[in-house]
């Protein structure tokens, strides 16, 4: 079985990157140090920490930690001597923390000239791209995959998680992943009531709810000047609403079983036409009515240009934008919390069924070096520690702080944080920066077992609620990208250059194709330029490197 069809179990069962987990009790701390040396310590998975068998203790571990933050910690600070006591206790190491200026950690001067040159720390943040893949395939860093699945928290990482950090099947860091069901859409609910519409539940309902939106009069006001479907020109929105008409996430897999890229693929030709068809009719902002044609906006202004002045009435992007329209209404009095005036979802049905876009935006990752690190035993109290440190307890004091000078419980149990004049006499006069950075280093992704002891009040604005299930349900309708981790080492047609030069002859043309620029015909020479200028190459090498796993 190919190591990429892993990917098949996309309905991920893994909890929000950035969300909360449920309350539960807090672990004693001598509970935590015998989970901690259990046998996945030395390569065998356990079921719990709470229940594995007590093993002599290892001697804390001498790291150095490398992570972009401000400039916070060059001064004295007791509150972040505390927390850097507590998390080494917690973890059982001994963690020398090592901080740089967060604008000019990741440039080549800084970032870029320790990978080149091989003066890393043990663990480090890193970008995900060409330099530290090369540092990495020279020998640099270690290869986690193997081991993963045996620490409760980092099993947890979603096969497509792992993927988009990944290269020709090895993971040369833990990802540090954001909501991977983000991408959606929404809609005036106001607009379909004076309309006299229902909420749509296919295409065909929702290009009528866009013809409705524009020419309709649906603010009532008798003229024209509102728009079906508000976009501007981030062209990643045709990427969200793609796998709608069935086309693949970038690499689908064909009758054969063979890799397929999306721009070979009819269902690509006839989302095109669909898209298409909605700007001839003016559907998308054109320009025909005096609204400024997508092209002629910035990338992400159509929420606060045609959303929020209500001239557009459906708009396609990541989820969390969309919500806003909504938090915007109610915040200028036109709609309460508990009323949605601009509801959001995931998708259109458009008669293949769910199909979500996954949004692989890993922020960078945590990289294990081999300088220092450079037995097989001493990467596993590594990758023990890389573990703990997303277990809840330790999240609530990176997150959170120190309880009782950052933070309390209210009455209802939930976290809630000292402001003002309370928050400074807490502080004693310090910085409360103190904990800045060392959000950087966990992935975010924890054991049920091991969920935060507390949280902070759910939300309860009906939008933020619909949000989270809308995330929930994206997850079990995400499609996979089954070439993500695959390139080639050889100067061809695989290297990540040639790739977004091939990709740019598609992504004009379809957009010329869409603005009606180019015709079928045009299409159809666009997708041979690209099968000729290395498209045809880069399928035979991605196919090549996914068989032989």
């Amino acid at each position: 079985m190919k190591k990429l069809n892993k990917v098949l179990a996309f309905a991920l069962a893994a909890s929000l990157v950035v969300g909360l987990a449920a309350c539960g009790d807090k672990k004693p701390a001598e509970e935590k140090q015998t989970a901690q040396n259990t046998p996945a310590a030395s390569g065998t998975k356990t079921e719990t920490k709470a229940t594995a068998t007590p093993t002599p203790t290892l001697a804390p571990l001498k790291i150095s930690v490398l992570l972009p933050s401000d400039d916070e910690h060059t001064e004295e600070n007791k509150f972040y001597d505390q927390m850097v006591a507590e998390i080494n206790k917690y973890t059982n190491m001994d963690i020398t923390w090592k901080w740089a200026d967060t604008t000019t950690y990741y440039t080549d001067e800084n970032l870029g000239l320790k990978l080149t040159t091989g003066d890393v720390e043990d663990v480090l943040v890193v970008g995900n791209n060409a330099t530290f893949y090369q540092a990495a395939e020279e020998g640099l860093f270690w290869d986690l995959a193997p081991y993963l699945d045996d620490y409760d928290n980092l099993a947890t990482i979603p096969e497509a998680y792992r993927a988009a950090a990944s290269k020709n099947g090895k993971l040369y860091g833990l990802p540090r992943g954001r909501e991977i069901g983000r991408n959606g859409m929404g809609y005036r609910l106001d607009w379909l009531e004076n309309l006299g519409l229902d909420e749509p539940t296919n295409w065909e309902a929702y290009h009528e709810m866009l013809y409705q939106f524009t020419y309709g009069d649906p603010d009532g006001n008798g003229l024209d000047d509102t728009v079906g479907l508000g976009l501007d020109s981030w062209g990643g929105v045709f990427d969200i609403m793609f796998p709608w008409f069935g086309v693949p996430n970038i690499w689908g897999i064909d009758a054969k079983g063979d890799l397929i890229n999306r721009y070979m693929t009819e269902e690509y030709k006839d989302a095109l036409k669909k898209i298409r068809q909605l700007y001839e009719e003016g559907l998308i902002n054109n320009g025909s009515n005096g609204i400024a044609d997508f092209r002629d906006l910035g990338a992400g202004a159509a929420q606060k240009s045609l959303l929020r002045t209500q001239l557009a009435g459906s708009g396609v992007q990541v989820v969390d934008d969309q919500r806003k329209v909504q938090e915007y209404f109610q915040n200028e009095g036109l709609t309460t919390e508990d009323e949605i005036m601009y509801t959001v979802r995931g998708y259109v049905d458009c008669g293949f069924g769910p199909r979500v876009q996954p949004f692989i935006g890993i922020s960078n990752m945590i990289a294990v070096s081999k300088v220092n690190i450079k037995t097989e035993a001493q990467l596993r109290q590594v990758l023990q520690f890389l573990n703990d440190i997303n277990d809840g307890e330790m999240l609530l004091l990176i997150d959170s702080g120190l309880r009782g000078v950052t933070w309390d419980l209210n009455e209802e149990g939930y976290v809630t944080y000292y402001t003002g004049d309370e928050a400074t006499e807490k502080l004693e006069g310090l910085s409360g920066k103190y904990r800045n950075g060392f959000n950087q280093v966990p992935v975010y992704f924890t054991a049920e077992a091991n969920e935060r002891p507390y949280v902070v009040a759910p939300a309860t604005s009906a939008i933020k609620v619909l949000e989270a299930e809308v995330y929930a349900d994206n997850r079990l309708h995400l499609v996979p990208n089954y070439g993500l981790s695959y390139e080639s080492s050889t100067p061809s047609a695989s290297n990540a250059e040639t790739f977004n030069a091939l990709n740019k002859i598609m992504t004009d043309a379809q957009l010329a194709y869409i603005v009606g620029e180019i015709d079928d015909t045009g299409l159809e020479a666009a997708i041979n330029q690209w099968s000729k200028a290395g498209g045809a190459q880069l399928t035979k090498e991605i196919n090549e490197l996914y068989h032989a796993k």
